[in-house]
């Protein structure tokens, strides 16, 4: 009886020994996890937050957004007013010419105009030098009719019009004459912007 108690008291503490040694390994390793548990998640994060960083970067250094443009897209919703008062503002302090081109989403000429100019490095180039371009809407929703009132009568879209710095009208150009085939004349666009830009730019 004695020795039967003391072989089991012996296995009862190679037991306890064993689960004590366990226990602590296990809870090393769990302390391991958790003490690693943030270096990975840095790990884990960090790359989204720079690709979506540099993705804001790249979209600044593509020029995306042309230079040039005011208003860069027709809409029904926009105050053609309030877009030129703005426009207007800029012109005076970065002294150029503005250039309304009324038409609307509805227009195939106005597009072709749109595709023509970001897509021809030497008109672009003219334009950022010395104009402000605002497209001013024109649709059965939103004719605009007070704030055309105040120029010459369209016959035809799209249709341009050349402001100073200060809003004023300096000259009323019809598109067909800048037309070539199914598109524009380079040529043609780019003497018309050197007629009418700022002379002493």
């Amino acid at each position: 009886m004695v020795r039967l108690v003391s072989t089991n008291s012996r296995f009862f503490f190679i037991v306890l020994g064993m689960s004590i040694l366990y226990y602590a390994g296990c809870n090393q390793q769990r302390e391991l996890a958790i003490r690693d548990r943030p270096e990975e998640t840095v790990a884990v994060n960090t790359p989204p937050a720079k690709v979506e960083n540099n993705s804001l970067e790249d979209a600044k250094e593509d020029g995306s957004s042309q230079s040039f443009y005011t208003v860069e897209h027709y809409g029904d919703n926009r105050n053609a007013e309030e877009d030129l008062n703005g426009t207007i503002a800029r012109a005076h302090t970065e002294k150029k010419r503005i250039l309304l081109q009324v038409g609307g989403e509805w227009c195939g000429w106005c597009k072709l105009l749109t595709s023509f100019i970001e897509k021809n490095d030497s008109v672009r180039s003219s334009l950022e030098k010395n104009y402000l371009l605002m497209k001013v809407t024109y649709t059965q929703k939103q004719p605009n009719d007070a704030f055309l009132s105040k120029y010459p009568k369209i016959v035809g879209y799209p249709h341009l019009f050349v402001l100073d710095d200060e809003g004023k009208l300096l000259h009323s150009q019809d598109t067909s004459p800048l037309e070539e085939g199914k598109g524009y004349n380079e040529s043609r666009i780019l003497a018309f912007l050197e007629e009418w830009k700022l002379k002493d730019k």
